[in-house]
């Protein structure tokens, strides 16, 4: 019956504070007493029990476990709560936060130290499950799913952008088709096209075929007319997205769009895209929401499109202008030292000074000001926000780690904080739980795998100090991971080894 004999039963004491790790990690494990708050159930169950074996939840109960596990390793969790692993469905694995990109040859030793890490940083703010919705290095993502400690790994593989549109457009001409192997051919643009690409290997469905080869399981759309010096620039017309929605649903793909803006949440909606990635952060600021704004909302909540807020991208970017952010011990928990000291060099600022012109040279105080949730920007995101939670959206979470080249984006890190701003703009407790579990899982068509604590899905799960339906800190007070059914103490996981 068992897979290996056991070394023998772990006896914990009852107070909290004596957890540990188990001694034999290859055999059954079962944690007791612990208070499971998992999304599927009205109310957290106490005093309860969950069995794990061969990397599964094998059985969930209350009271005491049967005598059917006797033989495994038991951790006594009074005080503590058991949780579904979170998901984060936006990560962008291959960038290192605030990194040039070629990646100078000088600088290559940091960012081995950084992909090395990558994984565990992700997984010391819980999040045992990740998709990377454009992957632009295969070769990376490979050797991230290589490692022997690692969050689940799924992805969209190459976006599916619109030729010389968003973001193809952010490179040079001679160098942007190459690693968008599945951009859409737009006939309006065949001019600008290389020769050598064909519209018939660029339509949606052989787009969407490339995306089904390399295993993806979604695909990644843009609305983005641009912004900085790059505006005005091509987006898709609806007969485009129509077939990529038809290609995708017929091979059981989810279909997201990043829109930022009111006119691209009116073309997602229209388009019936299945999650929209990013809230209105990029949209003028009002007093109260227009007419046209709630319409548009209220036409995502009818038809139930997941809403990815990404409410910490302006806010990551603000970030950098915080003179005391590279100081944080949460940063020095995910981030080599190397890196956090290479970004106090001048080298290092690159894009603060960068950011800093586009502000016309102002100060730290006022940049902050602009880019901070309470006001400029993000305002308007803040407010739909609140009026999606009050009336029941479908929210998925998602981080955009990293946004853009900013290293107030740090992994897992910037996952915890995206939570802070969610709860702070009026999304519950109740409701963060289920966006970062089980609604990702249903949304992205995983739920027979992730997303609760039940029987028969992967032994993924988080031991907390603190009831995260009391708190959203409780996120930031992990006591251990369960990965698989590894046993693995947070602390472990630093960058720092503290």
């Amino acid at each position: 019956m068992e897979k290996s004999v056991m070394i023998g039963v772990i006896l914990c004491s009852l107070l909290a504070a004596c957890i540990g790790a188990p001694e034999d990690s290859e055999g059954d494990l079962v944690l007791r007493n612990v208070t499971i708050v998992s999304p599927e159930r009205a109310a957290p169950l106490t005093g309860a029990w969950v069995a794990v074996r061969d990397g599964q939840i094998a059985a969930v109960g209350a009271g005491n476990p049967d005598d059917s596990w006797s033989r495994a390793t038991v951790v006594d969790g009074e005080g503590r709560y058991l949780t579904p692993g979170l998901i984060d469905s936006h990560v962008h694995l291959a960038y290192v936060p605030g990194f040039p990109s070629p990646t100078p040859p000088e600088l290559n030793h940091i960012a081995e130290e950084y992909e090395a890490q990558l994984p565990r940083s992700y997984l010391y703010f819980g999040y045992t499950t990740l998709i990377d919705l454009n992957v632009t290095d295969r070769a990376f993502i490979d050797r991230f799913k290589a490692r022997p400690l690692r969050p689940d790994v799924y992805d969209c593989d190459g976006a599916l952008a619109v030729a010389n549109g968003y973001p193809m457009a952010f490179r040079p001409p001679d160098l942007r088709f190459q690693p968008y192997r599945n951009f859409l051919y737009d006939p309006r643009q065949a001019d600008d096209i290389p020769a050598e690409y064909s519209p018939e290997d660029h339509t949606p469905q052989a787009a969407v075929g490339r995306v089904v080869a390399s295993g993806g399981i979604c695909v990644k759309t843009f609305w983005e007319t641009g912004f900085g010096p790059l505006r005005g620039l091509p987006t898709p017309t609806q007969a485009m997205i129509a077939d990529v929605i038809r290609a995708s649903r017929a091979n059981g793909l989810v279909v997201t769009m990043h829109a930022n803006s009111l006119d691209a949440h009116q073309f997602a909606t229209e388009a019936g895209v299945d999650v929209i990635v990013h809230g209105l952060w990029n949209a003028p600021a009002e007093g109260a929401l227009s007419d046209a704004t709630r319409t548009v909302l209220d036409a995502t909540i009818e038809k139930r499109i997941g809403y990815m807020p990404t409410m910490q991208v302006l806010a990551g970017m603000g970030l950098m202008f915080q003179p005391d952010f590279l100081d944080d011990p949460a940063l020095a928990a995910v981030v080599p030292a190397d890196l956090i000291d290479w970004y106090r060099t001048p080298d290092g600022q690159w894009f603060v000074e960068e950011l800093r012109a586009d502000f016309g040279g102002a100060d730290n105080e006022s940049i902050l000001a602009t880019a901070s949730t309470e006001g400029g920007a993000a305002s308007t995101s803040r407010k739909t926000t609140r009026y999606l939670a009050a009336h029941d959206a479908r929210f998925l979470f998602g981080s955009d780690t990293p946004s853009s080249p900013t290293y107030g984006n740090p992994p897992g890190y910037n996952g915890y904080l995206e939570m802070k701003q969610l709860v702070a703009a009026g999304v519950s407790l109740r409701q963060l739980l289920a966006a970062a579990t089980i609604d990702n899982a249903e949304a992205f068509n995983l739920a027979d795998r992730y997303g609760t604590v039940e029987e028969g899905k992967v032994a993924n799960m988080l031991l907390l100090d603190e009831n995260p339906l009391d708190s959203v800190g409780a996120w930031n007070n992990i006591h251990a991971v369960i990965l698989h059914g590894e046993w693995i103490d947070r602390t472990s996981l630093t960058a720092n080894g503290r």
